[in-house]
């Protein structure tokens, strides 16, 4: 019990470090994190978010549903390439429910939130729906431009994967549905695909097509691309970044960085930095409405 405990005071000391270290280079670099349920900034991966951080379901059965992500013995029998820790399981469950509050800092906005999240592997075709209500005000702005609510939808449907002892691939479908009180409304339809090696290094890649709907102004809308890569250090810990290349959608290019840990086996805290001295903290808390009938 005491070298486990040791252990997980390094782990969260490295996990604070590694976060301080984020914080520290995001005053020097627009990413949004639009997504509640997706960690690695703007990418979205090639499958839901309970499947999506290389972690391979457990065999064994599990009664408490706030256990999420439990710590497992190692799978000889898959390639897995070398960290610093063990690398989590998800426990059997076929639907789970998240929630947690939302936090996001820029150059010229402030935002906070909450968002509700649900995953369902029981059908054929596995998906995660999320929404995310926030407050946002604009710094240094008139009375009458500073507040508004804004209101973000994320669909994600897995469509096809494949996998070998050493690595895996995953494709799934993606729609975004952005709106904000009196300001516009924006929707994306598009694809994501994840790449994972020896169960810790993923590379992801998303293409969509977007329009945003300003209120007054003219409808723009263009082909968006963005990719990402990550990797998980074991024990819940794992970080990575992006890059969107100049869009017309946007008229910008977009990069970050995040980082994340699973605090608790059902909660996981995910630290968000990028362009525009944007800075955004989610915290993830998972709750299995249903296991397997055969648990």
């Amino acid at each position: 019990m005491r070298s486990r405990d040791a252990r997980n005071v390094r782990v969260r000391g490295a996990a604070l470090l590694a976060a301080a270290a984020l914080l520290s280079w995001a005053p020097g670099a627009h990413a949004e994190a639009d997504k509640f349920l997706v960690r690695d900034g703007q990418v979205a991966p090639g499958e839901v978010y309970t499947e999506s951080d290389g972690a391979v379901p457990s065999t064994q059965p599990d009664q408490d549903p706030w256990d999420v992500f439990v710590e497992a013995p190692r799978e000889k029998e898959r390639f897995e390439l070398p960290g610093p820790f063990s690398l989590l399981q998800t426990t059997p469950q076929v639907q789970t429910a998240i929630a947690g509050p939302t936090y996001r800092n820029q150059k010229f906005r402030t935002e906070v939130g909450a968002g509700f999240g649900y995953v369902n592997s029981k059908w054929s075709v596995p998906f995660e729906l999320s929404f995310e209500p926030t407050y946002r005000r604009n710094k240094n702005a008139p009375a009458n431009d500073r507040d508004f609510a804004r209101f973000r939808t994320f669909g994600l449907a897995d469509l096809w994967n494949r996998g070998s002892d050493w690595e895996s691939t995953a494709v799934a479908g993606t729609v975004f549905y952005d709106a904000q009180t009196s300001s516009f409304n924006e929707l994306n339809l598009g694809a994501s695909v994840s790449e994972v090696i020896g169960r810790r290094l993923a590379l992801s890649g998303n293409l969509y097509w977007g329009g945003i709907w300003p209120n007054g102004g003219q409808f723009t809308n263009a082909a968006v691309y963005s990719f990402g890569v990550s990797y998980n250090f074991g024990a819940g810990l794992r970080s990575g970044g992006f890059y969107e290349p100049h869009n017309n959608l946007y008229d910008d290019d977009d990069f970050g960085g995040f980082i994340s840990y699973q605090i608790l086996p059902f909660a996981e805290l995910n630290v968000n930095a990028g362009k525009n001295q944007f800075v955004g903290v989610r915290l993830m808390m998972s709750y299995v409405l249903e296991r397997p009938q055969a648990y």
